[in-house]
């Protein structure tokens, strides 16, 4: 009985080993993925910015061709109104769904 004793204490010390590295190990691929997470963000955040940055050049490019093209105003203008009467119709839209709902709730 006393040897079996012996011959458990090794085995329960290799696997009390072997989980302490395996918590060991499972804690550093953690720090690598989110290392790695940090990167892919920071990596997305650049893509932005670059798009954005080229956005505003495409814009001001496009502005400028229309000024000089005599027709800046113009297109500003039309843009305007379309905004104004999507706008619009939204809110009629927005007043009438929110009327059916009032009229068709069960208290």
């Amino acid at each position: 009985m006393y040897k079996r004793y012996l011959t458990l204490i090794p085995v329960v010390a290799l696997l009390t080993l072997s989980t302490a590295h395996a918590d060991s190990l499972i804690q550093g691929l953690n720090r690598v993925d989110n290392s790695i997470d940090k990167v892919q963000n920071t990596i997305h955040g650049t893509q932005n910015s670059i798009r954005n940055g080229q956005n505003k050049v495409d814009n001001t490019q496009r502005a400028i061709s229309e000024i000089q093209d005599g027709t800046y105003v113009e297109k500003r203008v039309e843009k305007k109104v379309s905004n104004q009467k999507r706008k619009a119709v939204n809110g009629v839209i927005n007043k009438s769904t929110n009327a059916i709902r009032k009229a068709t709730y069960v208290y």
